[in-house]
């Protein structure tokens, strides 16, 4: 059976100090998968099967101690949530205690800024440093031009090409987060765990074949936790084709700091950013200094965010700006 170091795990001192200060008492484990009526946590002796029927209690990179009668959650540092319930009035946490989110997304795919964006929006709300990783870099030729332009489209991100074909970059990724807890967030077939198993060391996962149209086939039905060679773990997440934030503030500032400052210097604080005199935002886009389609993708999750809990609200020119187009499919470097 696989012994784990808690330290390798996450586990540190501040971590310790919780669980005395609290008086907890029982077996320390990191949850790696949560099914319905049970979840597995790794610990220092092993994994172990631990059975709960809270089941909406705890997710993918929780701290818990346990032993037969109870299993308790320690505080979450991060959490990494989206919008659920059956009218989008819900946050639910997606992973937990996570430092890292990487935004992956195959370089032969469309580039869709509106989703890209969103998942910005949810690694700064979780409070995590958020890193776009462009896959499948032996595919296509201008990989270092389209990582510099993609970067600068989602506001100077850092980004990382990568190929697992080649191993070209796997190296300097797996020592940007060598010791941290790492979750993937991207659409499907976007490479995600064949880049796990790359920066395992092994195959962990079960990876699909590329289709016709050159993307990777979905494989990933479930979060999974694994521990890095190196420390630290790298939680695998199923693709996506859609996504939406719970936001409470700081993602959405963060996300977008760059169009937030412009719209601050406009004259009127109900300016609706579509030619409204003095408007800094197109004084902005004018100069240069701004992108169109990321004032768009902007104002489309602000838009999204103001109608939380309302699925019959609509949003209006004048309290919430501009109306945001169709997301551009594969527009590169228009």
């Amino acid at each position: 059976m696989i012994e784990y170091a808690l330290e390798d795990l996450g586990f540190d001192q501040q971590r310790a100090e919780e669980c005395v200060a609290k008086g907890l008492e029982g077996t320390l484990g990191r949850v790696s998968r949560v099914d319905r009526v049970a979840l597995t946590a790794l610990t220092s002796s092993g994994p172990e099967r631990v059975e709960t029927t809270a089941e909406n209690e705890f997710v993918v990179g929780d701290w818990i101690i346990f032993d037969k009668q109870k299993v308790l959650r320690l505080d979450r540092r991060t959490e990494l949530a989206r919008q659920a319930g059956p009218r989008g009035s819900e946050r639910q946490a997606v992973a937990a205690n996570v430092d890292l989110v990487l935004i992956t997304h195959s370089l032969t795919a469309p580039f869709r800024i509106n989703l890209l964006s969103t998942f910005l929006v949810m690694a700064f709300d979780a409070g995590a440093l958020p890193i776009l990783v462009l896959t499948k870099r032996d595919l296509v030729e201008e990989a270092e031009a389209l990582q510099t332009n993609y970067a600068e489209r989602l506001g100077g991100i850092d980004a990382i090409v990568v190929s697992t074909a080649t191993d070209q970059g796997v190296d300097p990724l797996r020592a940007r987060i060598s010791g941290h807890s790492v979750v993937f967030l991207g659409e499907s077939g976007a490479g995600k765990s064949s880049l796990t198993n790359a920066l395992c060391g092994s195959d962990f996962l079960v990876t699909g074949d590329i289709s016709r149209s050159g993307q990777g086939k979905h494989t990933t039905t479930h979060r999974e936790l694994i521990v890095l060679p190196t420390g630290g773990v790298v939680i695998d997440t199923p693709g996506v084709r859609d996504a939406a934030s719970f936001d409470q503030g700081v993602g959405i500032t963060l996300a977008f700091h760059d169009v937030i400052a412009a719209a601050e210097q406009c004259r009127f604080s109900d300016c609706s950013h579509e030619g409204t005199p003095g408007c800094a935002v197109d004084a902005a886009l004018r100069d240069g200094l701004l992108i169109e389609e990321r004032v768009e993708a902007y104002f489309a999750e602000r838009d999204h965010l103001a109608s939380l809990g309302d699925a019959d609200s609509k949003p209006s020119r004048g309290s919430k700006g501009r109306r945001p187009r169709p997301p551009v499919e594969d527009d590169r470097f228009e």
